[in-house]
């Protein structure tokens, strides 16, 4: 699992270096790899709150289309854990 969510910071370590995604976006993921090393909270929860976060990331109107395919595919790799 560890490997999964050291993937996931990787992936979007590189969105969020991408200067194409706006800036509001890239606080949010910024936000969200702060959340995956954070063990405030059980392991559940903290999937389900990353997985609520991307997706509302996802649903926004300005995020690039092949972001959006990465977000999309973090999403996926979430689910499975």
């Amino acid at each position: 699992m560890n490997d999964q969510l050291d993937n996931i910071k990787e992936i979007l370590g590189e969105i969020k270096g991408d200067n194409s995604v706006p800036r509001n976006i890239r606080a949010k993921i910024d936000d969200i790899i702060c959340q995956i090393g954070n063990n405030d909270c059980g392991f559940d929860i903290k999937i389900s709150r990353l997985l609520n976060d991307l997706e509302e990331i996802s649903d926004d109107a300005n995020l690039p289309s092949y972001i959006r395919t990465e977000i999309l595919m973090t999403i996926g790799i979430l689910s499975e854990i």
